[in-house]
This record gives C-alpha cells, sequence and structure tokens, in this order.
C-alpha cells in the first residue's frame, strides 16, 4: 500500500512537472508562437466571443462554424470589419486582417462559402475608414446575415468568390 501511494506521489510530482512546461531533465519546453492573427483575437476578442467561437451570452453572436456565411455577399464581407469594435481595433491593417482571415477562415471552418478569398490589409484599410456607427447593429446584422445566406442557397457567389 506504501509503494502503491509512493507511485502516485511521484506520478502527481511529475504531471505538475511537465504540466508547467518543464522536462524532467530540468529544460523547459518550448512551444510555438500562436500565428499573430490568433494571438490577436485571442487577447481583443476571445474574451467576449469565446477562445474557440462560441460566446457565453446570447447577445453575443456565436463565430464558430457560422461567421464564414457572411463572405457569401460582398455586404456582409464588408459588415463584419466595418463593425465598431472590429474597425477600431487598436490594430495596424495587416495584423486585423490576419485577425479576419483567423475569425473566418479557422473558426468560421465549414461555413465559409467554396472560393472565398482572404481579407487584405488593403481591403480592411479601406473597410474600417466607414465603420458602422450609430445604427441597430443586431437588426442590421440579422439582415444582413439573411441576405448572404441566401446569397449562397442561389448559388450566385458574390464578387469576393469570384475569380
Amino acid at each position: 500500500m506504501i509503494a502503491m501511494r509512493e507511485t502516485v506521489m511521484i506520478a502527481v510530482a511529475v504531471a505538475g512537472v511537465l504540466g508547467a512546461g518543464i522536462c524532467v531533465s530540468g529544460v523547459r519546453a518550448e512551444t510555438a508562437p500562436l500565428p499573430v492573427g490568433q494571438a490577436k483575437y485571442y487577447e481583443g476578442c476571445g474574451g467576449c466571443h469565446g477562445l474557440n467561437g462560441v460566446s457565453a451570452r446570447e447577445q453575443i453572436p456565436v463565430l464558430r462554424s457560422q461567421v464564414g456565411q457572411f463572405l457569401c455577399s460582398d455586404e456582409g464581407r464588408r459588415y463584419i470589419v466595418q463593425l465598431p469594435n472590429v474597425s477600431f481595433a487598436a490594430m495596424d491593417d495587416a495584423t486585423l486582417a490576419a485577425t479576419m482571415n483567423f475569425v473566418v477562415f479557422k473558426l468560421g471552418d465549414d461555413s465559409v462559402p467554396d472560393g472565398a478569398r482572404p481579407y487584405t490589409a488593403k481591403e480592411v484599410g479601406v473597410l474600417r475608414r466607414s465603420p458602422l456607427k450609430n445604427q441597430p447593429l443586431m437588426k442590421l446584422r440579422e439582415q444582413v446575415l439573411g441576405r448572404a445566406v441566401l446569397a449562397c442557397a442561389h448559388g450566385s457567389p458574390p464578387t469576393s468568390v469570384r475569380n
């Protein structure tokens, strides 16, 4: 019984050391840095939208497997960059484009229409200069998303996904 208790204690200690990112030899394990878009999402958006894109509150839209639908229309593509918390984000255009691409293509996953192209710094720079202000965003979101989903359902890809 004592041997079993000692084995369990050793296993717990080793697990604690490994969990802290330290190898048994005492050398710290290196982890690869996150891509900038993912890191900025976690830092600036994940607190409300959830690190995996699933928000805890009803008033905050779920992104996981849904946000890509906005790319079914040019209006939807513009809308998600022109949202105030997006367009006013304290990031340069290239970083915001990388963040939007993480949100749409990674979190949006299979909701992204075939052929959708990534955001560029130039496109984001233009869009964020016209933020949505003083508008009923929940109602606008419903309308924009409804039109985008309809566009995908009818098989007419927006110019943003045409070659």
